[in-house]
């Protein structure tokens, strides 16, 4: 079976108004959705407006309210906030106002993502990179975006993801400091970037160029310090109160190890026993703990085998191009995200929008594939979210077979570094831009 014809990049005059079109669907999803869903289905936008209101009256997070986001995580909260100049902002005003943010944060995510295509590490040949980048990444973001609507309107994830994507834009142009800040600034946010911090050092590893990489580790680490000294010198040692917030989590019942719980009781008779915690619902059991006690030997197993397949992708690579591609680096930074939401013991709707960007850069059945996760996320949530927790058939198979899909699509980018093939077909081998 041959992949997918190629969504047409367009001709070389494509105008970049293209980039608005993944922005309507972020607007419609803030038009239809009604306010009552606000403190119920979409109850985030309440917290994150609560959080605002707390920072803004003058308190301390971790010292004077619960914080269980890494301290930037407030950037996105309280920014929107601060855009309002009319008085005082309430849940009708701050909806519209984070869904704005929301919109101008997915504009700012195509404009990368298409220097990233120009760069070498989308999915057309160089000259159709150039030409049609533009159009190319709306119609992708635009399908992306369907299925991953409410999550991209009203989560404040696209923040770190369009971090992240900064970051992997830097890396291949060959900026080690712009790299290292961008990564930085994104742990800070929600500490998923980290799983991406040896992938971006690449550039500068092979072959080996120890100012850039000593600039790219350093700037990293020291805007991960200086982010967390100010509240480390407020709160105190509450300031860490979020990583002990996630070590805590129980098994959240959208994870991988949370939906075959539900399978196995689902196919056994009888419905396993869930909690309520830390804003979700968790799964309990002797499988659920079995579960939760393997991941910590998955993870590690997990990134390890990654580790060995990406250095034998770049040796390959270097035998036939004297450096690494550019492709190799976002494969190496995608299949790092993959592994990581694979072996976490949480898996939110909203985690899903970590892999819009690589999605966004990949070619025939591997984007269509992301697509098929994205479309089966909403039915999970908010959906048929009652009927899971209450345990019936259907978004049970439903939840698996996003979660199934999700392994195939990680096993399918893992292969792709096995197989150690220097350049995927039809792309130039083109690699990165020496920075100044």
């Amino acid at each position: 079976m041959t992949a997918p014809q190629q969504l047409d990049p367009g001709g070389s005059q494509a105008p970049r108004w293209h980039l608005l079109l993944p922005l309507v669907v972020i607007a419609i999803a803030a038009v239809v959705t009604p306010v009552s869903e606000l403190h119920s289905n979409q109850g985030d936008v309440n917290l994150y407006l609560s959080k605002a209101q707390a920072l803004v009256s003058g308190h301390v997070p971790y010292r004077d309210f619960a914080f269980e986001y890494p301290p930037l995580a407030l950037v996105p909260m309280v920014v929107p906030y601060l855009l309002w100049p009319f008085g005082t902002v309430d849940l009708n005003v701050y909806h519209w106002l984070f869904a704005g943010w929301n919109i101008g944060l997915m504009l700012l995510l195509g404009v990368i993502l298409t220097r990233v295509v120009r760069l070498g590490g989308g999915p057309e040949r160089e000259g159709a990179a150039v030409a049609g980048a533009p159009r190319s990444m709306a119609l992708r973001l635009t399908i992306l975006s369907i299925g991953t609507a409410l999550a991209l309107t009203w989560r404040f994830d696209l923040y770190p993801v369009l971090l992240t994507t900064v970051a992997l834009w830097a890396a291949l142009e060959g900026r080690a400091g712009a790299a290292g800040l961008a990564v930085g600034l994104g742990i800070l946010a929600k500490l998923y970037p980290l799983a991406v911090v040896p992938a971006l050092a690449v550039p500068w590893l092979f072959p080996l160029d120890l100012a850039r990489v000593i600039r790219y580790g350093a700037t990293v680490a020291l805007t991960v310090v200086l982010g967390m000294v100010p509240f480390v010198a407020l709160a105190g040692n509450d300031a860490f109160a979020f990583l002990t917030y996630q070590s805590q989590r129980g098994l959240q019942i959208e994870s991988i190890g949370g939906g075959l719980t539900l399978l196995t009781g689902l196919l056994g008779g009888q419905p396993v026993h869930t909690s309520f915690g830390f804003g979700a619902v968790q799964v309990e059991g002797p499988f659920a703990a079995s579960w939760l006690g393997l991941l910590p030997a998955a993870t590690a197993v997990g990134f390890g085998l990654l580790g060995l397949l990406g250095w034998r992708r770049i040796q390959a690579d270097r035998a036939v191009a004297a450096a690494v591609p550019a492709r190799t680096v976002v494969t190496l930074a995608c299949v790092s995200v993959l592994m990581l939401l694979a072996t976490s013991k949480v898996l939110s709707i909203q985690y899903v929008v970590w892999i819009v960007p690589f999605a966004a850069l990949f070619r025939g059945w591997k984007f269509w594939l992301a697509v098929a996760i994205a479309a089966l996320s909403m039915p999970i949530h908010p959906m048929w979210y009652g009927e899971l927790v209450s345990q019936q058939a259907l978004p049970i198979l439903i939840l698996n077979l996003r979660n199934g899909l999700l392994l195939a699509l990680l096993a399918w980018v893992a292969w792709d570094l096995a197989r150690g093939v220097a350049r995927p077909a039809g792309l130039e081998p083109t690699t990165f831009r020496s920075a100044t």
